[in-house]
């Protein structure tokens, strides 16, 4: 199945909580992220981008340059943009926030909160999200 490849944000905060998106099209909880773009110097840094263009967290900072876990999933066909089913082959990278202040950007998600990791959907990500705390 082709595929692109995409680079999330795992983003605690001082409290230990996870940044979650809720997004639009796919109308679920998820951490912020999304396709690498030509323009992206590294995986760390498109994940960063995405988060910070999703929820408006500032000052990032990258906990570890070695992924923290990578995720082979599948997206449905999605007529409207063109694209048939594909797979996404999503690198996730820790960071932390010196801060709560959110802005949520709504032309692609509905809202961003800071939730317990257990809100994360992905039993082997959030095993290695607690591990990190």
């Amino acid at each position: 199945m082709p595929g692109h490849v995409t680079a999330s944000a795992i983003v605690l905060n001082r409290s230990g909580r996870v940044l979650l998106v809720h997004h639009k099209t796919l109308d679920r909880w998820l951490q912020p992220g999304g396709h690498v773009e030509p323009t992206d110097v590294s995986l760390p840094q498109a994940a960063m981008r995405e988060a910070v263009e999703e929820t408006g967290v500032a000052a990032l900072r990258l906990a570890d340059p070695v992924p923290l876990h990578v995720d082979v999933h599948a997206i449905p066909a999605n007529p409207s943009k063109g694209e048939g089913a594909h797979s996404h082959y999503d690198v996730r990278y820790l960071f932390r926030a010196p801060t709560d202040d959110l802005t949520p950007q709504p032309a692609e998600v509905h809202a961003a909160e800071w939730r317990p990791t257990t809100d994360l959907d992905d039993p082997e990500l959030t095993r290695r999200t607690n591990a990190a705390i």
